[in-house]
């Protein structure tokens, strides 16, 4: 997700160790007629500095007193309304002490927005229109210029898009808008020009750092929005040719696509989940060699909550690569599910269910595949502490480092230990549906004839499912803790009197 251009954080552990930051997030969508149970979902593994925490937030409706947002990046400013709505968010805790990269949430008018995506405009588009990479809006700022302020995902592009028009991107990305009505994905094709696709409700999507959108109808305003010049601009200037190009194809006059590095980071990621949904798809996973991959596809079998856990904790052990299972690991195709992935995040909207219980985050600190992805409703005002504290320093307390210690230890022996994580963990998410069920169930009896008691339920709950999580987190880094003990003293073990 993050671009290449960021500073590197320096950690003090003895000698400096140097982390630097790195491009990549990989990217899902399910409409609701292609999931199992008629809800909606956009997810996203963020991935960047393993040290830098994830923490929880809960931002509260206000009036902005300073109505002038500003970056922690760059020079990015932008005049905010004067009212911004209550919304969720899970920033980055930095060396700094500075909040930044919101990454997801929802906001009170049932909105939902994943932000963001890195992908990459070609070389000729860049040329003429170059991100505005000094005062552009940029990741760090999205979700917070955004967020608050928009009532539907169609109306969040607008916003965000109307931004890239008068003050430029600062760089390429992906954002994701989700609410009752359906799911928008907007793509930046250079510094002004963008468009967006709603995403056909029988369908889902998949991306990982390339822009893949493709066709554009600029008379169908109720699934395409764009930058008021996005084909002119591409006519005037070469990147598009109607006579030899015929229908205008937004990635082939906009986005960047390199066999050469893209056939290594991104393809793969794109066909392992294709080849996961649609199993019928023959396409040879050691040979991909472009980027013509489907755009939106009808699954093979409609998609659950459990589908999309699977894609994200993904880590090629379905078509024999996965680079963890051997001492020496195979680099060749990097794979969706990496230690340096900060959070895993899926939302679900439920539009028949009122939103503090029908839009709910499943949050995977950490690696998902050794990570537990913990049900985080809409609705309470608090979390259990841990997940709202953190530093890149190593400590006791923080949600962020108690899962990514035990991450740690796992891959020391991968194949051994990520066996009893997974165990643990699913049965963990097993329980966690069991009471999401029961407590819902409550919930909707008494909600409208008693409200305080059906938000002390649901926060009660979300307290009990986050500190659970925990205490499973802290009983299997004391497991693997214990046989690594063992272990060491087998290898040491000097014999004699």
């Amino acid at each position: 997700m993050f671009s290449m251009k960021r500073s590197v954080l320096s950690l003090a552990v003895g000698a400096a160790l140097v982390i630097s930051d790195a491009t990549a997030c990989t990217t899902i969508f399910v409409g609701e007629n292609a999931s199992s149970d008629g809800a909606q979902y956009i997810a996203r593994n963020e991935d960047m500095n393993p040290a830098n925490p994830k923490v929880l937030q809960v931002n509260q409706e206000k009036v902005n007193k300073d109505t002038e947002f500003k970056t922690n990046l760059n020079k990015f400013t932008y005049t905010l309304p004067e009212k911004a709505m209550r919304y969720t968010t899970i920033p980055e805790w930095n060396d700094k002490g500075q909040f930044r990269f919101s990454s997801n949430g929802f906001n009170d008018a049932g909105v939902g927005i994943s932000a963001t995506e890195t992908i990459f405009a070609n070389e000729a588009s860049l040329k003429i229109d170059p991100y505005v990479e000094d005062t552009g809006i940029i990741e760090d700022a999205i979700p917070d210029v955004v967020l608050p302020y928009v009532s539907s995902a169609k109306e969040g592009v607008m916003r965000l898009g109307k931004i890239i028009e008068e003050k430029g991107a600062g760089e390429g990305f992906g954002v994701a808008f989700i609410d009752k009505d359906g799911i928008w994905y907007l793509e930046t094709g250079s510094g002004h020009q963008w468009m967006a696709a709603k995403i056909p409700a029988n369908t889902y999507y998949v991306t990982a750092n390339q822009g893949r959108l493709e066709k554009f109808d600029m008379n169908d305003k109720e699934n395409y929005l764009s930058s008021p010049t996005l084909i002119s601009f591409a006519e005037k200037n070469g990147l598009y040719d109607p006579k030899k190009d015929g229908e205008f194809n937004f990635k082939k006059a906009y986005t960047k696509d390199d066999a050469k590095s893209d056939g290594y980071y991104n393809y793969p990621r794109v066909l392992v989940l294709q080849k996961m949904y649609n199993p019928e798809i023959k396409t040879d996973f050691k040979d991909v060699k472009s980027n013509d991959f489907p755009v939106f596809l009808k699954p093979a079998k409609k998609l659950g909550l459990e589908d999309i856990k699977a894609g994200l904790r993904n880590h090629y052990e379905n078509v024999g690569t996965s680079p963890y299972a051997t001492t020496y690991p195979d680099t060749t195709k990097r794979p969706i599910s990496v230690f340096r992935t900060q959070h895993s995040h899926i939302l679900q909207v439920r539009k028949d269910l009122p939103k503090e219980i029908g839009n709910v985050r499943y949050i995977a600190f950490g690696m998902p595949t050794l990570s537990v992805y913990v049900p985080v409703y809409y609705g309470p005002d608090s979390y259990v502490e841990a997940y709202t504290i953190g530093s890149p320093q190593a400590d006791n307390a923080s949600a962020h480092w108690k899962f990514r210690k035990l991450q740690t230890l796992a891959m020391i022996d991968f194949n051994k230990y990520s066996k009893i994580v997974q165990a643990e963990y699913s049965k963990q998410e097993a329980e966690f549906a069991k009471e999401q069920q029961a407590m819902e169930k409550e919930y909707l009896s008494i909600y409208k004839t008693d409200p305080a008691k059906a938000k002390q339920l649901l926060q009660d709950f979300q307290n009990k499912v986050m500190q659970d999580a925990l205490n499973t987190t802290d009983k299997l880094t004391n497991i693997i803790m214990q046989d690594l003990t063992n272990s060491v003293n087998e290898r040491y073990r000097f014999k004699g009197a």
